[in-house]
């Protein structure tokens, strides 16, 4: 029993969030560098019960989106997420390196609701209005493999992933590409206890800001 617990004691237990992509390989390749051979689970559950988990002690941290205070926890600023809009393949806008918000106010939008994913709903109704338009809703989104095939073979429409997500989202058909500046972000943090850090929690939180450091220059 002594020695499960001392391996259940050095596991760090990481809540994950949907669209991480690269982003989480590279994070853990950067935590090896940091804390050699250590044990890492990761649990991805809705954000609710990630942050109820991580209040409890069940999970050590989890990531987040889109929020800079949470009661009973400390959030601490990792990144800003970057936005690429999903467009069909075939649809003129596809043929150039990057799309500019406003020539998307025609093409009806399919994106989750605000309920389900109020960071990014924010952050796209931000953009569309700085671009001077309201979105056009589309049919909802269902899930990747749905909602890209329909993009692909449907009426013209287009979504938004995150970045990192997209880099590694199988999509026939469909085209990703970057926003023209300025680019709708979201940001990612870290929801942790408001305790001392762990040796594994602090040498995630020394991995996570060395990735930004990196993706920074």
């Amino acid at each position: 029993m002594t020695g499960l617990r001392r391996e259940r004691d050095a596991t760090l237990r990481l809540g994950t969030s949907t669209g991480l992509g690269r982003r989480l390989a590279k994070t853990l390749s950067a935590l090896a560098e940091h804390a050699p051979a250590p044990m890492v689970e990761l649990v991805g559950v809705p954000l609710a019960t990630r942050l109820r988990h991580v209040r409890d002690g069940e999970l050590d941290a989890a990531f987040v989106r889109g929020v800079d205070s949470l009661p009973g926890l400390e959030v601490l600023p990792l990144w800003e997420e970057e936005l690429v809009a999903a467009l069909p393949a075939r649809h003129p806008l596809a043929a150039d390196p990057e799309v500019a918000a406003a020539d998307l106010a025609g093409l009806p939008l399919r994106i989750a609701t605000h309920e389900e994913n109020p960071p990014l709903v924010k952050a796209v109704t931000a953009a569309c209005r700085a671009a001077g338009f309201e979105s056009n809703p589309g049919p909802a989104f269902t899930n990747d493999q749905d909602t890209l095939a329909a993009i692909a073979a449907g009426r013209p429409a287009w979504t938004v992933y995150y970045a990192a997500q997209a880099a590694i989202q199988p999509a026939p058909g469909v085209a990703f590409r970057p926003f023209a500046a300025p680019a709708p972000t979201v940001p990612t943090s870290l929801a942790v206890r408001p305790h001392p850090p762990s040796r594994e929690l602090a040498a995630l939180l020394e991995a996570c800001r060395g990735l930004d450091a990196d993706n920074r220059r």
